[in-house]
């Protein structure tokens, strides 16, 4: 009850901090052969707004879909869709997981694989915050149609290796607790995995298939046990094995892309997520939205067609 109660009052005061950014000018979504989709609960539309016009702004054009729920107040919804012309709403109860379990974000997960096979996908969350000067590495990828993820450093190793590992880490974390069993998953010397953030992510056009997901997750539950595999984080090992395990996928480079944790990267962060319990630690993402605020109001309304130039991620 306390952490909430403090987590509470640390979300007011970001807010209260970061308020002017419902000031700033809606921006009109743009049309393009991909969809970024973010997954915002009723107390997220706030983080949503900073989130998602500090990205957008960079990004510059694609479809956006918001997942809520059914019970998302009518000024949330409608506090979006002004700051978003022509962004669209679906209805997490609604999403059919087939095999996959409900809840921890699974929805979120097979929406995007789904999506994926018509046209390219980008995971936001909205404890993200995109500070600049360009997503150069995120742009290559889109247009090559590359999976990507934030991965912090680490390397896109076998899942044998990736269970060695997990095995030197403290904790009993749900998905920690998969990561030690992936040795004993069917070919794990030849499948690869990344400990990646399920928080940023690109899904390649094509990529990856829902009956490979359902696969995995079956495979999973079966090795770990059901119960512990409906434990929380497990939608992030399995992004980060779809990710790993789609044609050449791209780890961004850190620190330019990390998570924001106590003695990590900051100067040379372009893109962090604010994970966990130091979400708010030293006003550090209030501070950074406050510049991405002040961009904003110089933000041009109409963007000019464009495509971006090929270039070399990194």
């Amino acid at each position: 009850m306390l952490y909430r109660l403090r987590k509470h009052l640390k979300t007011r005061r970001f807010e209260s901090i970061t308020r002017g950014i419902r000031a700033t000018r809606p921006l009109r979504v743009i049309d393009a052969p991909w969809t970024i989709v973010s997954m915002v609960s009723n107390d997220d539309a706030h983080l949503y707004l900073v989130a998602m016009k500090s990205f957008y702004r960079l990004i510059k054009r694609g479809k956006l879909v918001a997942i809520i729920d059914r019970d998302m107040p009518e000024a949330s919804r409608d506090l979006l869709a002004e700051h978003f012309e022509g962004i669209r709403f679906e209805t997490l109860e609604d999403i059919d997981t087939g095999v996959c379990q409900r809840g921890g974000t699974w929805e979120r997960l097979v929406y995007l694989v789904d999506r994926a096979r018509d046209e390219y996908a980008i995971q936001v969350d909205c404890d993200t915050l995109t500070m600049g000067p360009d997503l150069k590495e995120v742009a290559y990828c889109v247009e090559n149609n590359l999976p990507f993820t934030l991965a912090d450093g680490w390397p896109l190793v076998t899942m044998s290796e990736a269970a060695r590992e997990a095995r030197e880490i403290a904790g009993d974390q749900p998905g920690i607790v998969a990561e030690r069993s992936f040795d004993r998953y069917p070919n794990c010397e030849r499948l690869l995995y990344v400990r990646g953030s399920s928080g940023f992510t690109g899904f390649a056009k094509g990529g990856f298939s829902r009956a490979r997901l359902a696969e995995f997750h079956e495979g999973m539950a079966a090795i770990v046990g059901r119960d512990a595999w409906r434990g929380w984080a497990t939608e992030q090992c399995a992004s980060n094995f779809v990710t790993a395990n789609s044609p050449s996928p791209v780890i961004l480079p850190f620190p330019n892309y990390s998570c924001f944790f106590p003695g990590g990267p900051r100067d040379d962060a372009k893109f962090l997520h604010f994970i966990g319990t130091h979400r708010f630690d030293d006003d550090y993402f209030a501070r950074q939205g406050l510049a991405v605020i002040a961009a904003l109001h110089e933000f041009p309304q109409e963007l000019p067609e464009q495509r971006w130039p090929a270039q070399a991620a990194g």
